[in-house]
């Protein structure tokens, strides 16, 4: 149990270092890979973005996002209890240093509120996402048909 201690106390200092010299390398704190919009059937208010957000620095937090798309884009959370999905609001989403954080249908999302137009497959959707301590980065991602079993697609956007 120890030794095991010691091997991951020792593999968060490698991380850890790896992130400051990639980070000092002129590398982007913060990447953002597979970014997705669920396409929406007509008449929906509402839409949802899904991706995964790599942290290469130190510890951030996901506290907004905006989107031409929609009249507002909030963080929310989704938890299932006894059978029944719920969503929720989230004032920010922690992204420890050296963190995959994936933001997925059933999870964590994107939700834009009060869509300006139908989200429609094959199309692209603009989001800027807003760090606590990266600040902005835009990101642009395609719509997709979420319907059938290849949903997210397995494009990789960096800023």
């Amino acid at each position: 149990m120890i030794a095991t201690n010691r091997r991951r106390a020792w593999l968060g200092v490698l991380l850890g270092l790896s992130a400051v010299g990639r980070a000092a390398a002129g590398e982007p704190a913060i990447q953002v890979l597979d970014a997705w919009a669920r396409a929406t059937p007509p008449g929906a208010e509402n839409g949802a973005v899904y991706l995964k957000i790599v942290n290469h620095g130190a510890a951030d937090r996901l506290v907004g996002a905006r989107s031409p798309a929609a009249h507002a884009a909030e963080l929310h959370a989704s938890a299932t209890r006894d059978g029944v999905v719920a969503m929720r609001r989230i004032d920010a989403l922690p992204i420890d240093a050296g963190a995959i954080v994936e933001l997925a249908p059933g999870g964590a999302h994107v939700m834009l509120v009060g869509l300006v137009s139908r989200l429609e497959a094959g199309r692209r959707v603009g989001l800027t996402l807003v760090f606590a301590n990266a600040g902005e980065l835009a990101v642009d991602a395609p719509v997709v048909d979420a319907r059938g079993p290849a949903a997210a697609p397995h494009e990789h956007h960096a800023p």
